[in-house]
């Protein structure tokens, strides 16, 4: 049953937001544009987010699509080990976990290690339909999904809201509207080829990724060693994103040697027309605060802060409000406990 109503057919008649009526109108839902917190300048498109406002029956069926695109994934092993996001019984702390793991296995046998990070730059708008259908063939995903994910991203228009001001309605070309329960199982399906590259043709590099932050991970016995292959690894994940319309925002990159010994690095990996050095300070990474040493002690004072913030407020709303101690406590669990412990089995 929950096959059928993925039926690309059902799709276009029942569901589709840009899809015509009987009488020839054309129906838009808007694409609401909301800031992003904390942005220096706001006058920059990157600054904002464009989040889709999809029909309620249209949603539905779309999370049953990413259920199903998920069980064949899963099913297959399509998917790269190392991709963490949208995946079930794996959470970004994991992530986390596999690279302290490498890295400590590399100090056993006295070598360095390192990592570069690196960010898809405007990762849900560039992704192409034809190129995503067919690396969803090649993983094994059913036909009839593969067909309704080119219906779902084709033919659509979309019409942004800002301030409560509608534009014209344009038609776009490319993109996963970001909002979709669909959208980021439909991302990292199309993100995985380029990590399957890169270890190929990189000899030592591995792969971590949470949706679109991305990971390369390298040994060596020099720095200079890391950094010439995390500069192999850059060089081939741009080639990669060239051949399949992904670009990254270099500005964004940022590289971490792991070492026991106090000398700070000095070597630089160049990607694009960035050189990025090995930094001196903590590197956070999935909401994690990663020192050259691994002793996470920086992260513990940034979550112990955190969960003193989050304290106070409780206490606050617990003299307003006159919360009894059974709700202070539920309090606590959800909204106080997760934040100061976030990351807390790492160590």
């Amino acid at each position: 049953m929950c096959a059928a109503r993925v039926n690309p057919e059902h799709h276009e008649r029942l569901v589709r937001q840009d899809a015509a009526c009987a009488s020839g109108c054309t129906f838009f839902f808007p694409d609401v544009v909301i800031p992003k917190a904390n942005k220096p300048d706001y006058s920059q498109v990157r600054a904002y987010w464009v989040i889709s406002l999809l029909d309620t029956i249209s949603k539905l069926v779309e999370r049953t699509a990413a259920h199903l695109i998920v069980d064949d994934l899963e099913r297959s092993k399509g998917l790269h080990e190392g991709q963490y996001g949208c995946r079930r019984r794996r959470a970004m702390v994991d992530a986390v976990a596999m690279l302290i793991y490498h890295t400590e296995r590399a100090w056993e046998y006295k070598k360095l290690a390192g990592t570069l990070l690196m960010d898809v730059q405007a990762a849900f708008n560039n992704t192409n339909s034809r190129l995503l259908r067919r690396r969803m063939r090649e993983l094994g995903v059913q036909e009839d999904i593969v067909r309704w994910t080119g219906s779902f991203m084709e033919d659509r228009y979309v019409r942004l809201v800002l301030d409560g001001t509608e534009g014209e309605p344009h038609k776009v070309e490319t993109g996963i509207p970001q909002g979709s329960p669909a959208a980021p199982i439909l991302f990292i399906t199309y993100l995985s080829g380029i990590f399957e590259e890169v270890e190929r043709e990189c000899e030592g590099v591995k792969a971590l990724s949470f949706a679109d932050n991305i990971l390369w991970w390298a040994e060596g016995k020099t720095e200079e060693d890391v950094a010439n292959k995390l500069l192999n690894a850059a060089e081939v994940a741009c080639r990669w994103g060239d051949r399949n319309g992904v670009t990254f925002d270099h500005n964004k990159s940022e590289a971490i040697l792991f070492s026991r010994r106090r000398k700070a690095p000095i070597a630089t990996i160049r990607t694009g027309d960035t050189e990025i050095a090995f930094n001196k300070e903590t590197t956070r990474w999935l909401g994690v605060w990663l020192d050259s040493h691994l002793t996470l002690r920086d992260h513990q004072k940034v979550m112990l802060k955190k969960g003193r913030k989050a304290w106070a407020r409780l206490k606050r709303l617990m003299g307003q409000m006159g919360l009894t101690a059974g709700n202070c406590r539920k309090v606590i669990t959800a909204c106080m406990q997760p934040v100061a412990m976030y990351g807390s089995e790492l160590w």
